[in-house]
């Protein structure tokens, strides 16, 4: 295997790793989301907001610590993309960036054919393909300057209050959508890279959504199960 050919392979593989990463920081922001949103009479209504704490008080050591770990897993992982990675031990976006613009040519269109030379492309389609130019690495790196001071207090939340109990600390405001900010540039990173690198896009649906229907589920159950088990304490006592 060349050089070229190591280099395209690796990045690739560097950036499925990221996707799978994406894919579960995501599927647990939404889940830490919905429970958010389920007390909040102005997202579902005042009763049924009502219904949700009641369901939630009814289960409180449970959804409690299932919320809470839910917040540290998602704080914990957004931050582990825009690590600063001085010694190159840790993969990150930056990361990424830098194998492509320090390996510029392993990664042509002549390349790219080289990598898939036992795939089929429909010519009319592969017409609209196009390899990276530096101008892609380089609207990245902007939007991740743009956003270095919500990255930095994301570092810095994530290493005082989430992974060590720093007797001293300042508070940090990270607002929801600054997060989503960070997480667009997480998956455009990985869209642009599935692009060049497979000629390929992502669907994340089953995990943009699924963990929302699952958690409105559960309520539904439980809610369920309660009517279920007061009409059976009604009857029983002919109330």
């Amino acid at each position: 295997m060349t050089s070229h050919q190591e280099n395209f392979a690796k990045a690739m593989k560097w950036t499925e790793e990221l996707r799978g990463r994406y894919l579960h920081t995501l599927a647990v922001f939404r889940i830490f989301e919905r429970f958010r949103k389920l007390s909040a009479p102005n997202v579902v209504g005042k009763r049924k907001a009502k219904e949700n704490v009641h369901t939630f008080s009814q289960h409180l050591y449970f959804f409690t610590p299932l919320q809470e770990a839910a917040r540290c897993y998602f704080f914990i992982e957004l931050a582990k993309f825009f690590d600063v990675n001085k010694k190159k031990q840790s993969l990150t976006i930056e990361m990424l960036l830098d194998l492509v613009d320090n390996h510029f040519s392993s990664f042509s269109k002549e390349k790219f054919l080289e990598r898939h030379q036992n795939r089929h492309f429909i010519p009319e389609l592969f017409e609209s393909y196009e390899p990276f130019s530096h101008s892609d690495i380089r609207k990245i790196r902007k939007r991740l300057a743009r956003n270095r001071k919500v990255i930095t207090d994301l570092k810095i939340y994530r290493d005082k209050f989430l992974v060590h109990a720093d007797l001293k600390k300042e508070e940090v405001k990270i607002t929801g959508v600054q997060i989503k900010v960070l997480l667009k540039i997480v998956k455009d990173t990985i869209d642009l890279y599935y692009r060049r690198l497979d000629f390929a896009s992502n669907d994340y649906r089953n995990y943009d959504e699924e963990p929302v229907f699952a958690v409105d589920k559960v309520m539904q159950r439980l809610q369920e199960h309660e009517k279920e088990r007061l009409r059976k304490i009604y009857k029983e006592y002919g109330m």
